[in-house]
């Protein structure tokens, strides 16, 4: 079984990404699962609402909640309480640096206590920003997951692309915090065929990344389709060097129970 936890269906330029065409690419790819994040912060990205109603006409897609800072207040904190309490989502991604906030902003912590308390996850952008936005590469440094997970050591957190290009901070951060997990997507160039120099770079960093930590237990496989192909994506982290048990944790059991998924 493959499960990738990291997929949108946002517009890129004059082409629609749907559900369909996530879809049709995991039949290509061979992937079972994805874990479809809403990007109501994203210019063409789409709610909430929209997700979850995208998941439950599509079995084999599981919603991942968002939550706009700059309008964060209680009554969109109880929303994505009550989306998670229904088993709608199956967790909550915030973007620092795409909204200039950091993690450990003071004004998020009602929804840590909440997201803390009924175990489900909190998925942080951390690493590079694409062009154009206002916030600061200091917000989506990994360092920044170490100060929301030592005031919230319940909290289960996952680093999104871990980390890249910091990847041995995001090292540091999960082997020093029992609830932080690490997703593998978005580590190449977006738009463009993988080149085997670039996968080997990737192989290179990831098996460094297991010698600091010490293990795959909290590696989640993901890609962050439409930004990548599906099946590229695969092929390149099926290179890891990955025993058998390693790979059923990272392509799908640490998905399962992170996310809590019936699949």
């Amino acid at each position: 079984m493959i499960i990738d936890s990291h997929t949108h269906n946002f517009k890129m330029g004059d082409k629609d990404f749907t559900a369909k065409d996530l879809l049709a690419s995991m039949d290509e790819a061979g992937i079972d699962y994805s874990m479809l994040i809403a990007d109501s912060t994203i210019e063409g990205g789409n709610a909430v609402d929209q997700v979850v109603k995208t998941c439950q006409e599509n079995p084999r897609l599981k919603a991942i909640g968002s939550v706009e800072y700059q309008t964060i207040g209680e009554s969109q904190i109880q929303k994505i309480v009550d989306y998670l309490q229904e088993g709608k989502i199956h967790g909550v991604k915030l973007y620092p640096g795409y909204e200039d906030f950091y993690p450990f902003d003071e004004k998020l912590f009602p929804l840590y206590e909440q997201c803390g308390k009924m175990g489900k996850p909190v998925i942080f952008h951390t690493g590079v920003l694409q062009e154009g936005f206002s916030g600061l590469l200091k917000q989506v440094h990994p360092l920044n997951i170490d100060e929301v997970a030592n005031k919230f050591p319940d909290l289960k957190i996952v680093m999104a692309h871990f980390g890249n290009p910091w990847i041995i901070d995001a090292a540091a951060v999960t082997a020093k915090n029992k609830n932080v997990y690490v997703d593998l997507s978005g580590y190449f160039w977006v738009f463009a065929p993988i080149p085997q120099k670039d996968v080997d770079f990737f192989v290179h960093d990831l098996t460094y990344f297991k010698s600091f930590v010490g293990d795959f237990k909290k590696c989640l496989f993901g890609t962050d389709w439409p930004l990548y192909s599906q099946k590229e994506y695969l092929e390149a982290v099926k290179q890891l060097p990955l025993t058998d048990e390693e790979k059923e944790l990272v392509f799908w059991k640490n998905a399962t129970q992170l996310f809590g998924l019936e699949v």
